[in-house]
C-alpha cells in the first residue's frame, strides 16, 4: 500500500503542479490585478460565506462515499443512485439557505447578493464533481482519479484565459470571471460523470419521492453520512469565517478582505499539497481497516512525507514573502501585505499535520470524537477573530487562523496516539524537529546574507530544502528507487 501511495501521489502532485499553479498565479492572480480595488476583496468574502454553507450540499456524502464504497465496492451500484438524487436536493437546498442567510442575517444586497448566487452555482458544481470522483477513488481507480483532478482547473484556464487576455478590458468583471469557471465546472462535471458511467455502468437518476424503497434507503444513508457532514461543516467554518468576519467588523473591511484574500492565496496553493495526501489516503487508510491491516507505517510515511513540504513550503514563502508579493501584485504591494503573508503562512504546518491524522480517524469513522475539538476549535476561531481584527485587521485574522490550525492539528495527533497507539518514538522524531530547525535557520541566512537576486536565493533554499528531507530520511529514497525499477 505505500507502493501505491507513493505512485500515485507523485502523478497526483506532478499533475497538479502542471495545472494548479497557472490558474492561481495566471488566472486568479490576473484577476484581482485587473479588477477595481475592493472587487476581489467582495468577491472572496462571499466565496468565503458559500464555503460556510456547503456542508448543506454535500452533507458528508463525499467522504461517507469514498470510505464505504472503499470497503463494499460491490454496493455501488445500488447505493450510487440514491446518494445521487439525495446530493440534487441537498443542493437545492442549500441555495435556498445561502441566499435567504446572505440577505437577512448577514446583511448582503444588490450586486454581492447577485454575485453571491453565481459562486453558489459554482459551489455546487464543484461539490458534484467532486462527489463523482469519490466513486472513482474508491473503486480504486487512483490514477484516473488523479487526472482527473485538475480538469476543472485546465478548463478554466481556457475560459478565464480568453476573458482576461483576449477579449475588450470591458468584458472584465467580477461577475463575468464567475460565469467563466462556470462554463468551466459545467464541462468537468459532464466529463466525469461519463467516465463514472463507463467504469460502473449504473444510471444516475433524479430523485424518486414516489418509491418507498428509494426513500427507506435514502433515509439510512442520510443516517449515517450525518456524521462526515458535522465534520465538514466545523472544519469548513473555522477556516473559511476568517475572511467573513474581516469583510463585515471593519467599516473598510472590503480592502482588508483584499489583503487577507492575497495572503490566503499562497497558502489555499500549499494547501493544495495537504488536499492531494487527504484524498489519497482516505481510500487506503479505510480499506486497510477493513482488512485489519497495520496502518501505522503508512500514516508515518504520510506526516514525514508533509512535513518536509509544509515546513518547506511555509518557510520558503515566509523568508521571501517581500519578493513573491512584488512579482505577485507590483501595483499594490505594500509593508502590510507582506506581514500578513509572513504569518498566515504558518498555518500550513498545522494544516497539513490536520490532513494526515483526520484522514485516519475518518476512515476508522471517529467522526463526533472529532467534531468535538472541531467545535472547539470554532469557538476559539471566532472568539479570537473577534478580539484580534478590530485591533489589527487581516493581521488579526492571520494570527487567529494560525491559533486554531495549532490547536487542532495537535487534537488530531493526540486521538490517533489513543486510538492507534501510535507513538512518535525519539527515532522517529528528532528528525522532524532537526529538519524544521535546520530550514529556519538556513533560510534566516540565506534570504539575510545572500546576494539581491531573489530567484538564486529561493533555488538555494529549495535545494538545502531537499537535500535536508533526504538526509534525515524524511524523503523515501528506497521507496523512489524500487518505483523506478518497477
Amino acid at each position: 500500500m505505500q507502493r501505491e501511495f507513493l505512485l500515485n501521489l507523485l502523478l497526483l502532485v506532478l499533475i497538479n503542479l502542471l495545472v494548479k499553479p497557472f490558474f492561481i498565479f495566471g488566472i486568479d492572480l490576473g484577476a484581482q490585478n485587473r479588477l477595481p480595488p475592493g472587487d476581489y476583496g467582495l468577491y472572496f468574502a462571499l466565496l468565503n460565506f458559500a464555503y460556510l454553507f456547503q456542508i448543506i450540499s454535500d452533507f458528508g456524502l463525499q467522504s461517507f462515499n469514498n470510505r464505504h464504497v472503499s470497503q463494499h465496492p460491490q454496493l455501488v451500484g445500488k447505493y450510487l443512485p440514491v446518494l445521487f438524487s439525495l446530493k440534487v436536493l441537498l443542493s437545492l437546498l442549500y441555495l435556498l439557505v445561502a441566499v435567504v442567510a446572505a440577505a437577512w442575517v448577514a446583511g448582503y444586497e444588490g450586486r454581492a447578493v447577485r454575485l453571491l448566487l453565481i459562486l453558489l452555482l459554482n459551489q455546487v458544481l464543484v461539490q458534484g464533481v467532486l462527489f463523482l470522483r469519490s466513486n472513482l477513488s474508491g473503486l480504486g481507480y487512483y490514477r484516473l482519479d488523479s487526472v482527473l483532478s485538475s480538469l476543472d482547473k485546465l478548463l478554466m484556464l481556457l475560459t478565464c484565459g480568453v476573458l482576461l487576455w483576449f477579449l475588450p478590458p470591458y468584458f472584465l468583471s467580477v461577475e463575468s470571471f464567475a460565469w467563466a469557471q462556470t462554463l468551466a465546472l459545467g464541462a468537468t462535471l459532464a466529463v466525469v460523470g461519463a467516465v463514472l458511467r463507463s467504469k460502473t455502468r449504473v444510471r444516475l437518476r433524479l430523485p424518486q419521492p414516489a418509491d418507498r424503497r428509494w426513500r427507506s434507503t435514502l433515509a439510512v444513508l442520510f443516517r449515517e453520512s450525518f456524521p462526515y457532514a458535522l465534520v465538514i461543516l466545523l472544519m469548513s467554518a473555522y477556516t473559511r469565517l476568517d475572511a467573513v468576519l474581516l469583510e463585515r467588523l471593519l467599516p473598510d473591511g472590503r480592502l482588508h478582505a483584499d489583503v487577507y484574500a492575497a495572503a490566503y492565496r499562497l497558502l489555499d496553493a500549499a494547501n493544495m499539497l495537504g488536499y492531494l495526501f487527504a484524498s489519497l489516503l482516505l481510500p487506503m487508510f479505510a480499506r486497510m481497516l477493513a482488512r485489519q491491516e497495520d496502518v501505522r507505517p503508512l500514516t508515518g510515511l504520510g506526516l514525514r512525507l508533509i512535513w518536509a513540504g509544509a515546513v518547506a513550503l511555509a518557510a520558503l514563502v515566509f523568508f521571501a514573502r517581500a519578493d513573491l508579493l512584488q512579482w505577485m501584485m507590483p501595483t499594490r504591494a505594500n509593508a502590510y501585505r507582506w506581514d500578513v503573508l509572513g504569518l498566515l503562512i504558518w498555518a500550513f504546518v498545522p494544516m497539513g499535520v490536520t490532513h494526515i491524522f483526520s484522514t485516519l480517524l475518518t476512515a476508522d469513522g471517529r467522526l463526533l470524537t472529532m467534531s468535538r475539538f472541531f467545535a472547539i476549535g470554532l469557538a476559539m476561531d471566532v472568539a479570537l477573530n473577534l478580539w484580534l481584527i478590530p485591533r489589527h485587521q487581516a493581521l488579526g485574522a492571520a494570527a487567529a487562523a494560525v491559533c486554531t490550525q495549532l490547536f487542532v492539528a495537535g487534537a488530531m495527533v493526540v486521538l490517533c496516539w489513543q486510538r492507534f497507539r501510535w507513538r512518535l518514538s525519539w527515532r522517529q522524531g528528532w528528525p522532524l524537529a532537526a529538519y524544521g530547525m535546520a530550514i529556519v535557520s538556513v533560510g534566516a541566512w540565506i534570504f539575510t546574507r545572500w546576494p539581491e537576486n531573489a530567484w538564486l536565493k529561493i533555488l538555494a533554499f529549495s535545494a538545502v530544502a531537499i537535500s535536508a528531507a533526504a538526509v534525515l530520511g524524511l524523503l523515501p529514497l528506497k521507496g523512489l528507487v524500487f518505483l523506478g525499477k518497477k
